[in-house]
């Protein structure tokens, strides 16, 4: 509730302005945190704090309902001890804003989920289990200890088992992501850390449980440890069960859903059904996140998941940083004014970090994983997020002997402890994970994996394959996964059947059983054969010298917006790109000439390669046409931007024009494959400088590059 004076219509107004805030906070400083090679999850924790109610967001303003800031604490009922509660007490003041963020963490489970590779989970899953209770172990005694050994209390005091319990917390959301981000959630070390940190929850909400059950009774020999071990039992036991009825009835629902035809329609409803199990989960005393978790593992194998992550990749772009924003905000950093608290703080923080990295460490060393991805996993584990900042709420609330459990100064180190671990978590794990080498000392390969290349001559023709074998796999009712750039790989899957499509340059190869060779053979031949069928038709429809004959013809195709295109041939034209006599004999020569001048100046890398590339191009349609013009160009992965080269040569060579006249100016044009920059748009801007004879005849003429050069900008 932002404040009770406020009419329905103040209220949605207030969370449409804070919203709005909160976006464009989180773009900024997550956008600032990939280019100082962050992860952007830091950047949206960061602004979090920036724009919360302890800094800017507490800052009053001259409009009514804003006497305290945008998002500070405003009631017209009175709170006692408002410094210890003001974390806590965010979530009533600004419930609908801690709400959409909490659906923002369902979210981040639910495509986590999704994104995992449900037989290396199962593989991993023993691995995860053990790497979770070593965790679990070394942080609460750690936590612990700091109790014991610093506030000189008894181990059994409620309050050293809580900072025992603080300690044993993982935000998984903050991990998923960073491993999302980082393109490893579905290797080794990324799926045993999700499975860990699941493992590490619930043990955490059953060690939660035995602690209130402590807290409960004054003397612990009178303690009830029946209902202890039947909570405990309740909570694995609830997780198990409905992990297993996911995964038997996952087919199922995504049969159901398929029904609805449209992607996003399912998409939506498979989103619908994430929030209900989260909720029946957190109704049963387990996490609402991990309910999430579970519904995207369930449906990870199926062949909708793809079209899942495909459409809600936007909901997913306004959730996720709306949910680590707020996390920020419940961050008070005034506790640093307080020395002793910021000593406890720093001394717990640190072997908070220690007892998960060595405690997760050990047990994975143990479980197939060399330094690396034991080091990998450890620290997946650090960051404590969300997670410890609900438990330290329940310990101030938490009553013993007529105190609170956490008092002021111990909910400050808890706040420490959740920012340090928090902070330094996301750049730590993305130093290990950057570690080159693989994290496991022994890979698992399946035998009962083949692969089936397909080699093509050119990347071009491989990728115009691709297209088309994309379209003939849909056709089949296949599902298919965005094509992933960095790594170049594409899942495809329909019901139960499942294989990869890698592109490596002018290859195609496919990983799949046996059972689906035949099928991937035929499907590649009929792509084959039909685009065959399909390019003979073009032949015979398309005239290509009667298209490039009339390039020139009239300047009509000058483009309308000079200025932008004048712009744009600015950036990729200089004097250093301008030959005014060209040397070679033939036109592959005028071709290398022009690459190797883009190479001399640092536009390009292997001027031979590009070369080929634009040769490649030519061979299918000359652009060489009339008066005496040549215009060679082709998209390349060699350059990031567009650039443009000229060369002249006054006498000119015998090509093969339209006219039969030598061809005197060539200017060349490159620009990325993979861009959506105006590449056409480049060669009709030239195409219009050159149009009339005079403008030819003046580059014909000119005495240096400064002088082409002006006349093109003109």
């Amino acid at each position: 509730m932002l404040n009770f004076e406020l009419s329905i219509a103040q209220k949605i107004a207030m969370l449409a302005m804070q919203l709005g805030i909160i976006i464009f906070a989180a773009r900024f400083c997550g956008d600032m945190a990939k280019k100082i090679k962050m992860p952007p999850v830091l950047g949206e924790l960061l602004a979090g704090i920036i724009i919360g109610p302890y800094l800017l967001g507490g800052i009053p303003l001259p409009f009514h309902g804003m006497e305290s800031g945008l998002f500070g604490f405003q009631s017209s009922v009175e709170i006692a001890n408002v410094g210890v509660l003001e974390n806590l007490t965010f979530q009533s003041y600004h419930s609908s804003l801690y709400a959409i963020a909490t659906i923002g963490s369902v979210m981040l489970l639910f495509i986590s989920g999704l994104e995992t590779d449900l037989r290396m989970f199962i593989r991993y899953s023993l691995a995860g289990t053990l790497v979770g209770i070593g965790g679990v172990i070394f942080s609460f005694a750690f936590g612990a200890g700091v109790g014991v050994f610093m506030l000189d209390l008894p181990l059994m005091h409620p309050t050293t088992l809580f900072l025992g319990i603080l300690s044993t917390a993982t935000s998984v959301g903050i991990t998923a992501r960073i491993l999302s981000e980082q393109r490893k959630i579905d290797t080794p070390e990324g799926v045993t850390t999700l499975a860990a940190a699941v493992i590490d929850d619930v043990l955490g909400i059953i060690c939660l449980a035995v602690v209130m059950g402590i807290v409960s009774v004054p003397d612990p020999s009178c303690m009830d440890w029946g209902n202890i071990g039947m909570i405990t039992l309740k909570c694995v036991g609830f997780w198990l069960i409905a992990t297993v009825i996911g995964l038997l009835f996952a087919g199922s629902v995504a049969k159901f859903l398929k029904r609805f035809k449209s992607a996003s329609v399912f998409a939506m409803l498979s989103f619908g059904l994430a929030l209900l199990v989260a909720g029946i989960f957190e109704q049963q005393g387990l996490a609402m996140i991990i309910g999430a978790y579970v519904t995207g593992l369930s449906l990870s194998k199926t062949d909708i998941s793809f079209a899942l992550q495909r459409s809600l990749h936007g909901v997913y772009n306004f959730l996720v940083p709306v949910f680590f924003v707020v996390m920020g905000m419940l961050v008070d950093i005034r506790i640093f004014a307080d020395t002793e608290v910021l000593k406890i703080g720093v001394i717990y923080s640190a072997l908070a970090i220690i007892a998960k990295v060595v405690g997760c460490a050990i047990p994975a060393w143990f479980m197939n994983f060399n330094y690396k991805g034991a080091l990998r996993v450890g620290a997946g584990m650090v960051p404590r997020g969300e997670v410890a900042l609900i438990i330290a709420g329940i310990g101030m609330t938490t009553m013993f002997d007529g105190k609170a459990v956490l008092d002021t100064r111990l909910f400050g180190v808890a706040i420490i402890m959740t920012l340090l671990t928090t902070l330094l978590a996301p750049p730590l794990l993305v130093l290990f994970l950057n570690m080159k080498g693989k994290g496991v000392r022994k890979e698992h390969k399946d035998s009962s994996v083949v692969h089936t290349p397909f080699s093509f001559n050119t990347p071009v023709l491989a990728d115009f394959v691709l297209r088309h074998l994309e379209e003939n796999l849909k056709k089949e009712n296949y599902m298919l996964s965005q094509l992933d750039k960095e790594s170049g790989v594409m899942q495809i899957r329909k019901d139960d059947l499942a294989f990869a499509l890698t592109v490596d340059n002018c290859d195609l190869v496919f990983e799949s059983n046996p059972d689906e060779v035949p099928f991937i053979k035929a499907l590649m031949f009929e792509t084959i054969v039909s685009l065959h069928l399909e390019l003979e038709h073009l032949k015979n429809i398309a005239k290509p010298d009667e298209i490039r004959g009339e390039l020139l013809a009239a300047e009509e195709f000058a483009p309308e917006n000079g200025h932008h295109h004048q712009l744009m041939l600015d950036k990729g034209l200089s004097r250093h790109t301008i030959i005014m006599d060209l040397s070679a004999r033939d036109k592959y020569g005028v071709i290398r000439e022009l690459t190797s001048l883009l190479a001399k100046n640092g536009l390009i890398d292997d001027a031979a390669a590009v070369a080929q590339e634009v040769m490649t191009r030519e061979n299918v349609a000359s652009t060489c046409i009339q008066n005496g013009i040549a215009l060679p160009h082709a998209r390349t992965n060699a350059v990031k931007r567009q650039v443009i080269a000229v060369g002249i040569r006054r006498e000119g060579y015998e090509f093969d024009s339209l006219d039969g006249k030598p061809t005197r100016i060539f200017v060349l044009c490159l620009s990325p494959r993979d861009s959506n920059g105006p590449h056409i748009e480049c060669l009709a801007t030239i195409a219009s400088i050159l149009s009339t004879p005079d403008k030819i005849q003046k580059i014909i003429n000119a005495r240096s590059p400064g002088e082409v050069y002006d006349i093109f900008r003109r």
